[in-house]
């Protein structure tokens, strides 16, 4: 399992909720989720679906802000799941 680094942008619509936004290959993308979800300004991504070019694709826990469920990252932006969880 995999985490993808992501950066606070603003409060959701419910106390228990933040708009996190993570940068892609062709720009970035927004979603919402829930704040205890956060760990090590990361969020669960599952498992890189594909590679290239120093891209993964991968699955993100909730839909973007523009209706997609997978987003192309930088390998860079995928951090180990024990890795984000011992921090």
């Amino acid at each position: 399992m995999m985490r993808v680094k992501i950066g606070r942008t603003s409060e959701g619509l419910h106390p228990s909720e933040v708009v996190v936004a993570i940068r892609t290959a062709d720009g970035s993308a927004r979603l919402v989720v829930a704040a205890r979800s956060i760990v090590d300004n990361s969020v669960d991504a599952g498992f890189s679906i594909d590679k290239r070019d120093g891209l993964a694709l991968v699955e993100l826990p909730r839909e973007t802000t523009t209706g997609s469920w997978r987003v192309w990252v930088s390998e860079e932006a995928l951090v180990p799941h024990r890795a984000a969880e011992a921090a």
